[in-house]
């Protein structure tokens, strides 16, 4: 049986989304193989299809660029921020570091960085490559074999900042006992870094352990 190519065209919409009856298929598929004008029909509907594809999967991928651009910045500004966090912690721990070695105050070990010498007719006690903050200076009166002698025991502490930062050319000098204070009358001078706990009331054994303790820098 022919069919008018008007009812085919009405069909043909349907043929191609692909929800015709098996019957109709056949029906539809037999007529286009004989008339050239409902192909052609046909033809224009598969390629409007086409046409009308494009700008969505246009429209698709370019919600995809934008979607990867907004990952990016994303991605960007959570590096920036780790970057600043980081520099922040850096800095906070720098500053708490430096804050903790300016207040950690360390008794200065002797290690050929001090000396002691007269001058003037004062005791100066001369610290090379450090900055002292303290000193400790203890005077003891000794009698051995009827013979009275005065001691002068001294220690220096700084900062553990001062002794990273300080060049070893650098030097600082600090009056021990000055001419009017009666350093014509000592005789020896020691660097001691222990106890000074009732140093000056001990008797000349306790005295001579403190001594072997000490470093002697200067004598008459």
């Amino acid at each position: 049986m022919k069919y008018p190519c008007s009812l085919i065209q009405d069909l043909l919409p349907l043929y191609h989304d692909g929800v015709c009856s098996e019957e109709s298929n056949k029906i539809i598929e037999a007529h286009l193989s004989e008339c050239s004008s409902c192909k052609d029909y046909y033809n224009s509907l598969c390629e409007a299809d086409e046409i009308f594809a494009a700008p969505q999967n246009a429209e698709l991928e370019m919600k995809k660029a934008a979607s990867f651009r907004s990952i990016k910045r994303k991605i960007r500004k959570k590096q920036i921020f780790v970057v600043v966090l980081a520099f922040a912690i850096f800095a906070v721990v720098s500053f708490s570091i430096v804050g903790l070695l300016k207040k950690s105050e360390q008794v200065i070990s002797y290690k050929d960085n001090i000396s002691v010498s007269m001058v003037d007719d004062s005791l100066i006690g001369r610290l090379q490559g450090n900055q002292a903050n303290y000193l400790k200076i203890k005077q003891v009166e000794i009698e051995n074999n009827g013979q009275k002698d005065t001691y002068l025991f001294f220690y220096l502490s700084g900062t553990k900042w001062d002794d990273i930062l300080t060049n070893d050319d650098v030097f600082s000098e600090y009056v021990l006992c000055a001419a009017n204070k009666g350093a014509e009358r000592i005789d020896r001078v020691f660097y001691y870094t222990g106890d000074y706990t009732g140093i000056e009331s001990m008797d000349i054994g306790d005295l001579q352990k403190i001594i072997d303790n000490s470093v002697l820098l200067w004598s008459k």
